[in-house]
C-alpha cells in the first residue's frame, strides 16, 4: 500500500524533489499525486516535469494563485493571503484527490481558513493525528515563528542561539503555530553565516522529512482505526 500525498509549494522545489526521489527509491511507501504551486515562475514546475520524464510519472502540477483566481469585486485581500476563489479552487482539488496527507514544502502563502478547517488543526482536536495537513519549517518553533528562509538563520545567529533546525508541524490558522510533529536540531558552528547554516538545515530537512511524513501517515491511520474515524 502506498500513501497518496499532495504537495503545496512556491519555490525551487528541491525539498519536493528529495521527497519524490525517496518515494521512487522505495525508502517510503508514498507517492505524490498532485503538486499545487502558488507562483507561475516557480522552479518546482520545471523540476516536476523533469521528474515525470525521468521516472515515467504523471504528477499533475497546477498553478493556483490570485492571478489564476482573482479576488471578487470589493474583496479585500491582504498581501500573502489567498483570494476566496483561490482558496476554493485549492480546497476542491485537495478534496477530490483522496489524499492521505497534504504537505506544504516551501508554500509561502497563508493557508485559507476553510482549507485549515478541512485538513489542518482545529482547537477542538485532541490529537495531532486528527489533522492531515503539515508544513516543513526551516527553524525550531516557537522561537522562529513567522520567519522564513535566511531570515530564520539570521535570527538564530543574531540571538546567539546554540542550534537551528527543521520542524514538521500541523498547519493551523496562524503562521507556524500548529502542533509540532517532529523536529531536528542543527548545531550552530563558530564560523556560520545565515547561508551556511541554512544549507545544513536544508540537508537535514531533505534527510528526515520523507520518513517523518510516512510515520505521521501511518500513525494517523492507526489512530483513525482505533477511534473509528
Amino acid at each position: 500500500m502506498r500513501f497518496r500525498v499532495a504537495i503545496l509549494a512556491s519555490g525551487s522545489g528541491t525539498t519536493a524533489e528529495a521527497f519524490i526521489r525517496a518515494c521512487q527509491r522505495g525508502d517510503i511507501a508514498c507517492e505524490v499525486g498532485l503538486v499545487i504551486v502558488s507562483r507561475s515562475d516557480a522552479g518546482i514546475i520545471r523540476r516536476i516535469a523533469d521528474l515525470n520524464e525521468e521516472y515515467g510519472l504523471n504528477i499533475p502540477c497546477e498553478v493556483i494563485n490570485s492571478k489564476t483566481h482573482p479576488a471578487a469585486e470589493g474583496e479585500d485581500v491582504k498581501p500573502g493571503r489567498q483570494t476566496r476563489a483561490e482558496e476554493t479552487a485549492i480546497l476542491e482539488m485537495l478534496k477530490a484527490g483522496n489524499f492521505d496527507l497534504i504537505a506544504q514544502m516551501g508554500y509561502m502563502k497563508h493557508t485559507g481558513a476553510r482549507i485549515v478547517h478541512e485538513f489542518g488543526w482545529r482547537p477542538e482536536y485532541e490529537s495531532i493525528y486528527q489533522a492531515m495537513m503539515v508544513n516543513t519549517h526551516p527553524g525550531l518553533l516557537p522561537q522562529t515563528e513567522g520567519l522564513h528562509g535566511d531570515q530564520i538563520q539570521q535570527y538564530v545567529l543574531d540571538n546567539k542561539l546554540r542550534s537551528g533546525g527543521q520542524t514538521l508541524h500541523v498547519v493551523a490558522n496562524g503562521y507556524d503555530d500548529g502542533p509540532v510533529v517532529a523536529e531536528h536540531t542543527v548545531p550552530v558552528e563558530p564560523d556560520d553565516t545565515a547561508e551556511t547554516l541554512f544549507a545544513r538545515v536544508q540537508k537535514v530537512e531533505k534527510q528526515y522529512l520523507p520518513g517523518d511524513i510516512e510515520a505521521f501517515i501511518k500513525t494517523r491511520r492507526d489512530y483513525n482505526k482505533e477511534h473509528g474515524a
